[in-house]
């Protein structure tokens, strides 16, 4: 069957006569091109665009078209004509790069070719599955469940198709969830003694203040106080860009403690120029330096001969989180210095040890049963 792509419709106001009347010019499954009259000239263009839409959903293979005149719409044509320009609009640069990958590294290449109509809730679930058994991460097929559910709720209301298959689709239990590791103290402070000044200042606001790595790397010295005390979040780079934070709950006040700001007005003062728009690091042309060259040109080898190879941001925002945890700080308060809400501190950021564990569970006996009765031995006298 010949292709064809989803098509909006071109509406135009033309004269017939002497009379004008709104028309969408369209192709026919044949690849000519043809137009319908949709009204009156005095129709107002609101109106006139309904009406182009409710025709152009017979033309696209909805509202059962003739039979045999036209095919269905592929899942590909309405993700690369209609959803994807669509969430454009919306998506941040980060996520757009990621989601846009994602679908159609997944999702347009293994399902672009069936027709939006011919899916069932069995048939993406089994799609899922299939992701699932192939080693992905239970988070990239979360989100493929999101991505196709979103795909077919637009189709829904773009009335593309009549029903959405993929409401109640689930995530595989057995897709493999990837754990990020917590610093204990010993490791912060080794990783700490391993690398260079500009390294050590970024791993300590990581760790002790609760920074991302884009937020660091967008700092300029108008964000920062007199005292370096307090920093102001209100913006962050991803791959070279600079963007607004990553939600509204980043763009923030951030603590700095002591021994944290005493090395940071030393690198302000010693390494940094005096220009209030100046980045606090910055590469040889001025511009921020790129995550990942820092990670892995200058964080990772000071710290795999120390088996710390491991390490990541991600890594460090957890330490900050877990060691705020155990020292049974204010989760209200470490998540505001992270920058997102509670629920997210205590679910994806906080990692409790098994000695963390013992403890509790021992407190829980206690609290019940009561403590245990130490029973002393009478001392025997000297003969």
């Amino acid at each position: 069957m010949k292709r064809r792509r989803f098509q909006k419709g071109s509406l135009q106001l033309r004269r017939r006569g002497k009379a004008k009347k709104w028309v969408v010019l369209y192709y026919d499954d044949a690849g000519h091109r043809r137009y319908h009259t949709l009204g009156v000239g005095s129709l107002t263009k609101t109106r006139a665009q309904e009406l182009r839409d409710e025709f152009m959903r017979t033309v696209n293979g909805s509202d059962e078209p003739e039979t045999g005149r036209l095919r269905p719409v592929l899942l590909r044509e309405f993700v690369d004509q209609k959803f994807l320009p669509f969430q454009r609009g919306k998506w941040k640069k980060s996520t757009r790069g990621t989601s846009e990958n994602r679908i159609s590294h997944h999702i347009v290449k293994g399902l672009g070719d069936t027709a939006l109509r011919d899916f069932s809730l069995t048939m993406l679930q089994g799609f899922l599955e299939s992701k699932a058994a192939s080693s992905l991460s239970f988070s990239v097929v979360d989100h493929l469940r999101w991505d196709l559910s979103a795909i077919f709720e637009m189709a829904v209301a773009e009335k593309v198709i009549a029903t959405n298959p993929a409401t109640r689709l689930y995530t595989p239990k057995y897709a493999p969830r990837g754990e990020t590791r917590a610093m204990t103290v010993q490791e912060v402070n080794m990783a700490l003694g391993a690398v260079e000044l500009r390294e050590q200042i970024l791993l300590h606001m990581a760790i002790f203040s609760g920074f991302r790595p884009g937020e660091m790397l967008a700092l300029q010295r108008r964000h920062v106080s007199a005292d370096a005390t307090v920093v102001k979040v209100e913006q962050r780079v991803y791959r070279g860009d600079i963007a607004d934070p990553k939600t509204e709950p980043s763009k923030r006040e951030v603590a700095i403690p002591p021994r944290t700001a005493e090395l940071l007005l030393e690198w302000m003062n010693t390494a940094i120029e005096p220009d209030p728009n100046a980045y606090l690091f910055a590469g040889e042309k001025g511009r921020p330096v790129w995550r990942d060259t820092l990670l892995y040109d200058h964080i990772r080898p000071k710290l795999e001969p120390h088996g710390l190879g491991w390490v990541n941001f991600q890594v460090m925002r957890a330490t900050h989180a877990s060691i705020g945890h155990r020292l049974k700080l204010d989760p209200k308060v470490t998540a505001d210095q992270r920058g997102h809400g509670v629920g997210v501190a205590i679910e994806e950021y906080t990692k409790t040890s098994v000695k963390d564990r013992a403890a509790a569970a021992k407190k829980l006996e206690q609290e019940v049963l009561g403590k245990p009765k130490v029973v002393r031995m009478p001392r025997r006298k000297a003969s």
